[in-house]
Formats: C-alpha cells, sequence, structure tokens
C-alpha cells in the first residue's frame, strides 16, 4: 500500500526538482558562454 503524500512532501519534490533544472540549465549555460567566449578570445 501506498501512503498519500503531504503538501510538504509534494513540494519538497517540486522544489528540489526546480533546484536540479536550475543547476543543470545554469552549467550548460556557463559550458556555453564560455565555449563563446573562448571563440571570440582565440578567432581561428
Amino acid at each position: 500500500m501506498e501512503r498519500e503524500l503531504t503538501p510538504v512532501e509534494a513540494r519538497s519534490g517540486v522544489v528540489s526538482g526546480r533546484i536540479l533544472t536550475i543547476l543543470v540549465l545554469s552549467s550548460v549555460g556557463a559550458v556555453a558562454a564560455l565555449a563563446l567566449a573562448w571563440l571570440f578570445l582565440f578567432p581561428r
């Protein structure tokens, strides 16, 4: 039998998912910014 999630537990799950999404997006953005800076600083 699965027990029902309390609102607090559901909210914490949403918050942790949002934090994970923000972390992934920020790391991807940082890599993209580094690549762009590299291209601008060292043109071929």
